[in-house]
Formats: structure tokens, sequence, C-alpha cells
């Protein structure tokens, strides 16, 4: 089993499946589950963001060697696995982040797990989730960055002188960075706040062994309704996604770490709808319940049926526009 995060906007779930089959051939058996942080700073590897409206702004080439980089880097995790133990728990921050839809609607829970070498109880590795967007710096960035990301994994890797894998979880809404400004600085602040957090929650908690660890996979079809996806498939901006003339294929991922169940969606979960699954696997005997968003596919915005209303005009969307970028 080999979890990975990409500094990308979004993967689509066709580059997902060839980097676990070649994984497999590789190493068979091996499952492999994807998560990008969704941060606005990288290339586009969706196809929506090219030089005009019927040009895809995705590189094949770039596409190939990335898709090369992550076979690699899994194949390399799997020949250096080693034992470890687990802390496991979550910390509310507030104040970084804000619901630009539903501004009554937060969830600030940033998810925490640390394997720690057995015998000497020092960290091996950090893997924070948090619900937000990496978009401090905003559209007139013209830098590469992972915004905020970067400086969660900067300083928790310092301190605790092991890897740092980030990842984000339910951002729709959207969840999006509660800032003064668009600046390098701001992005530094809830960067570093979030690691100290991270840091003194972990801190806290004794390692344990992990007793459980289990992997479930949905695969499901789900309707594609958005005029403007289907537009864009037709003009060369999307690959063709349908399965058949109505349908998309996607998938849901359950992992199981001991006391952390953490839910892999397959885009970007509206909040309310992340508490609601949260409470659910709760429910269902997790002490740690974590959405991960964006995980094995990018579908867009995932929201609850009572509050998906397709706006008139999807170009000047107003209050809806979480809806024009939704498969349905």
């Amino acid at each position: 089993m080999v979890v990975a995060a990409l500094d990308l906007i979004g993967l689509g779930r066709q580059h997902s499946q060839e980097i676990e089959q070649r994984v497999d051939e590789a190493k068979p058996g091996t499952r492999t589950v994807l998560s990008c942080t969704h941060t606005h700073h990288g290339p586009d590897t969706i196809g929506f963001w090219g030089p005009g409206v019927t040009a895809s702004g995705v590189d094949p080439l770039y596409l190939e060697g990335l898709r090369d980089k992550v076979v690699n880097a899994v194949l390399k995790a799997l020949d250096e696995t080693k034992p470890a133990t687990l802390r496991a728990t979550s910390v509310q921050v507030t104040g970084l982040a804000k619901n630009a839809r539903d501004p009554h609607i937060l969830d600030e829970e940033l998810s925490c797990l640390q394997f720690c070498c057995p015998d000497r109880d020092t960290p091996l590795v950090t893997w924070l989730i948090f619900p937000c967007h990496p978009e401090v710096l905003w559209d007139q960035n013209p830098h590469i960055t992972s915004d905020y990301v970067d400086a969660l994994r900067r300083v928790v890797e310092a301190e605790t002188s092991a890897p740092c894998l980030a990842m984000v979880g339910a951002i729709g809404g959207m969840m999006t960075p509660d800032v003064e400004e668009h600046s390098f600085a701001e992005a530094e602040r809830i960067g570093r706040t979030l690691a100290h957090a991270a840091l003194g929650a972990l801190g806290s908690v004794p390692s344990a062994p992990v007793t459980c660890l289990t992997h479930i996979r949905q695969e499901y079809a789900i309707p594609l309704t958005n005029p403007l996806f289907l537009l864009a498939m037709e003009n060369g901006l999307l690959p063709n996604l349908l399965a058949d003339r109505s349908t998309v294929n996607t998938e849901a991922n359950l992992l199981k770490i001991g006391p952390a169940w953490l839910f892999g969606v397959p885009g970007e979960l509206l909040p309310h709808l992340g508490l609601v699954f949260k409470e659910k696997i709760r429910e269902n005997g997790a002490t740690v319940p974590v959405i991960v968003g964006l995980t094995n596919d990018e579908l867009g915005y995932i929201l609850p049926h009572d509050d998906y209303v397709y706006p008139d005009d999807p170009f000047a969307p107003g209050e809806h526009y979480e809806e024009t970028m939704s498969i349905g």
C-alpha cells in the first residue's frame, strides 16, 4: 500500500490508473492512492487553463514525465519500507480558512498522523490533512509554488528531521484562505501556524502499534450532466471521460490505519458533506476520522443534492460557481 501526494491542481483517474498498473507490473498486488494538494500555482494537468478557450493547457510530455516520476517514487518507497508505530490525532485550527459559499459551515480540523521508529520513538514521516484551497497567492501570482503547503511541510520537516506528507480535506464550498493580502508572507503565516498546531497536537499523543490496516475501494459510475464539461470535451479541453453516453467511472477509497480512518473522495467535497461523512466514519469505529480530497481522480466540486442549483448562465454563475465546476 502506497499513498502519494502531488502538488498539482488535480489528476484524472486515467492517470492514477496507469500509474497503479505500472506499479503493479513491477510489484504485483500493490495498491496506490494518489492525492493532489490542488495548488493553484502549478502546471495545468486538467485542461481548462490553456492559451485559449479551445486549447487545452495540458502538456502531454509533462504528463508523461510526471507519471514516470510518480511510479519511480512509489517503487522506491516500496523498496525502503520500515516497521513503524503510529500517533494519530486531530486539532481545530481556527481563523485560517473561510467558506466563501456558506460562511456558517466550517471544517477547521487539521488531521495529524505520524509514523515513528518503534525502537527510538522518533518520527519517520508526518502526514497532515487540512481542508483549505492552497490559493493564498491568488491569480496574480506568476510563480510555481505549493502555496501555504510549502511552509507547512518545511517547518514540520525541520522540527522532526523526517519527511512531511501534506494533503487537503473537504475543500469545496469553497474553503479558501482567510487572509488580509495575497502574499508569500501570508502563505508562510498559514503554513507555519498549521505546522506548529500539528506538532503540538502530536506531541501530546503516545505512539502505538498499528493493529489494523485495511483498504477498501469502491468503483462506481456517476452521471455527467454539466453542459460546460460536455462542451469542454467536444472542444478538446478535456479528454473524453464518458464511460458511455452519459456517465463517468470513478472511485472512493477508505483506508483504515489503526484508529485513523481516511476516506478518499474523487474531487472537492463541500464541507457540509465532509462533516457528515466524518460523523458516519466516527460512528462506525474511527477515533480519528479524516477526509482526503482529490483522491485518484478530480471530478470538481461534490455538492449536497439539496444545495445543487445549476445557474441559468454558467458564464455568470453568481453564488453557484461550484455547480459549473462539478460533473453534475
